[in-house]
């Protein structure tokens, strides 16, 4: 096997097929690692010197470490931490030993050493890339460092929505059956959008609906992170990935919650809401309960709440897959 990295944004284009057909035989496959997330991230996020280490066997790509060196020294993912819930080499299982060394001993060689410290976040604890590259490290007298640093809460799916209430504790069983009744009762209709509009004015319902359910998301959607936020949307969207929900009463939006659907896995992504009015139609819950009962029927086995330990995903039976921070200092 050869490593062979590309520096140049161009890159991506070039390697979109062999990455593709990568990503399908990949450990860890999310929508993160997906080059159309990468190359769109990079377009709006990207600076410093690109690193795409790609490692071949003979003429076929069988890893991929998507990482750049910032305006500091650091070596990071593309993709950041701000808006991609999950990070790792792609390769599959039968060649994620070679492949992880491979990446790590041209990250130590003479042609790398513009980077003096590493910052890799949001990699699953399942994952044998933090203790190999831990391992690595120490070997080479660098000082090295990984903890938890967030959770992942998800659940596995049975076939039907009915079996899914029932694993749920009977208090929360009970008040999911009361809220559906009484949303059902007021007229409310949960629409689920597959395909994009020309105009791509579901994307901006959500993004108004995100923006008004919190102080902390309206802060988030500053002007050049706004823009950058809706493109990636837009991007996922094209690319068949990214999927939109909305909860509405007539004519007016009072949830929404935006997902990807990759694989047998739904990510859900970001949620918004319309606090002013109909709270105690409780509409968040009411189309997340819908949206479960939406992934079963259309054959997903895993939900997956994604970053964040927040209540409401574990009263919906979330259960944690932690994920690390890997730090390396030459």
């Amino acid at each position: 096997m050869r490593v062979k990295v590309s520096r140049s944004p161009e890159d991506f284009i070039k390697l979109k097929r062999p990455w593709q057909g990568l990503l399908k035989q990949s450990v860890l496959s999310t929508p993160f690692q997906t080059i159309e997330f990468q190359k769109e991230w990079w377009t709006h996020f990207g600076s410093g010197e690109l690193r795409l280490i790609c490692v071949y066997d003979r003429d076929d790509l069988v890893g991929l470490a998507s990482m750049y060196i910032n305006q500091k020294g650091v070596l990071q993912w593309v993709g950041g931490e701000d808006i991609a819930d999950y990070h790792d080499v792609i390769v599959s299982e039968k060649n994620a030993n070679v492949v992880r060394e491979l990446v790590f001993d041209w990250l130590s060689g003479p042609q790398a050493e513009d980077w003096h410290s590493a910052d890799l976040v949001n990699i699953p604890q399942w994952s044998r890339s933090v203790s190999h590259w831990q391992e690595l490290s120490l070997a080479q007298g660098w000082k090295v460092e990984s903890r938890v640093e967030t959770v992942c809460p998800q659940l596995a799916l049975p076939d039907k929505f009915e079996s899914y209430l029932s694993v749920l504790g009977g208090k929360q069983r009970r008040e999911i059956r009361r809220k559906l009744r009484r949303a059902d009762a007021e007229g409310a209709n949960a629409v689920f959008v597959t395909e994009p509009s020309d105009q791509y004015l579901e994307i901006q319902e959500f993004i108004a609906l995100m923006e008004s359910s919190s102080k902390e998301k309206a802060e988030f959607l500053s002007s050049k992170m706004r823009e950058a936020y809706i493109n990636i949307l837009q991007t996922m969207q094209d690319s068949g990935m990214l999927r939109l929900c909305f909860l509405r009463l007539e004519d007016r939006n009072l949830a929404s919650y935006a997902y990807f659907s990759m694989g047998d896995t739904l990510y859900l992504y970001n949620s918004g809401y319309d606090i002013s009015q109909y709270a105690a139609l409780s509409p968040g819950w009411v189309l997340l309960a819908k949206l479960f009962d939406y992934a079963i029927k259309n054959g997903h086995k895993r939900f997956d709440f994604m970053r964040g330990n927040e209540d409401y995903k574990y009263k919906f039976g979330g259960e944690d897959v932690p994920l690390m921070r890997l730090t390396i200092n030459r």
